[in-house]
């Protein structure tokens, strides 16, 4: 799907782009003509959206700024987008890795594509990992607690060495990808476990198993998989009794990736030794007794991605995606398609 400019496109936008350079906005201005909506709950956006249809469609996409700090319109589901499917629109797209609130199923089938902001959120959420995984290696939480108590170098308590450690990975997408790099700077053997091998040349060392052997095998488990149908409660009861004594948990996923309180079971039964979670299966509540296992707990509100540059890089993205779309009729980061 192209456009020229005698058929000049018409887009949706949920919120305006507050943090994009001006001379990109203005680029993106003059490949379509914008209307902008204002981010509202479900049902009460499924109104605006129908109303902006009739006053200024029909729409070739739709992109979402969201704003983090109010009601999140969520679920991108049918209810939401047929009026715009129904009309014309073969384009959403929004901010973030994951996709687990867009009814993938009903956009392909009508092959709408659904864009995500790989690039941005992959590399923070990298970074976040790397950081989280040296953490739990090194107890950093106890070690936190013990000098703002008082209580200088605890000998009894031993860390694990990186460099004779072997990382389980998760999920060998852009973030995974990252995160291998990352930790082989730190010495650490790499096994993986994803959907599909990769090519021998984006493994750089590290080595595809089976998830049953990457359970069996690693020291540390690193999530970095989508939430999926099949990725829901991947460690559970049953998966965590197949990981080695003393293993050490990672998830900066999605919460649900995780049965909690399984993991917590593992935890005070001493089998996990230590988990760092970005993400949790019922946020934004946390299982009380991750938060009072501080000293074998790394815990963060759901912010891997966010840092001072988050919202620029996100948003540029996401117009990225549409100037992508209006040219060629397919997005930089499509997590569907093949019709």
């Amino acid at each position: 799907m192209t456009f020229t400019k005698q058929s000049k496109p018409r887009v949706l936008l949920v919120n305006d782009a507050t943090e994009v350079p001006q001379d990109y906005v203005d680029h993106i201005g003059t490949l379509c003509e914008r209307t902008v909506i204002q981010q509202a709950p479900h049902d009460v956006l499924a109104t605006r959206i129908k109303e902006a249809i009739q006053e200024n469609g029909p729409f070739v996409a739709c992109i979402v700024f969201l704003r983090w700090a109010e009601t999140w319109p969520w679920p991108l589901d049918e209810h939401l987008v047929r009026p715009l499917i129904e009309s014309g629109c073969r384009l959403f797209s929004s901010g973030g890795a994951g996709y687990e609130f867009v009814d993938i199923q009903y956009l392909t089938r009508n092959k709408v594509y659904y864009a995500n902001t790989a690039l941005s959120a992959s590399v923070r959420t990298a970074d976040s990992a790397a950081m989280m995984i040296l953490q739990v290696i090194r107890s950093a939480s106890k070690r936190e607690h013990d000098a703002r108590a008082g209580v200088w170098q605890d000998r009894t308590l031993r860390a694990k060495d990186a460099r004779k450690s072997v990382l389980g990975i998760v999920g060998m997408g852009s973030i995974g990808k990252l995160v291998k790099d990352h930790m082989q700077h730190f010495g650490m053997k790499v096994i993986y476990h994803n959907r599909s091998r990769l090519a021998p040349e984006e493994e750089t060392g590290a080595t595809y198993v089976g998830l049953e052997e990457l359970l069996k095998t690693a020291d540390v488990i690193t999530l970095h998989c989508p939430l999926t149908k099949d990725t829901r409660h991947l460690l559970n009861k049953d998966t965590l009794a197949l990981t080695k004594p003393g293993v050490l948990i990672v998830n900066t996923s999605r919460g649900p990736v995780v049965h909690e309180q399984a993991l917590v079971d593992a935890l005070e039964s001493g089998h996990v030794a230590r988990a760092a979670l970005d993400v949790f299966e019922f946020e934004p509540e946390i299982h009380p007794r991750l938060k009072e296992m501080w000293d074998r707990t790394i815990l963060q509100p759901h912010c891997a991605v966010i840092n001072e540059t988050i919202m620029e890089d996100q948003q540029t993205e996401i117009y990225a995606n549409l100037e992508s779309f209006l040219k060629t009729g397919k997005p930089n980061t499509p997590v569907n398609g093949g019709w």
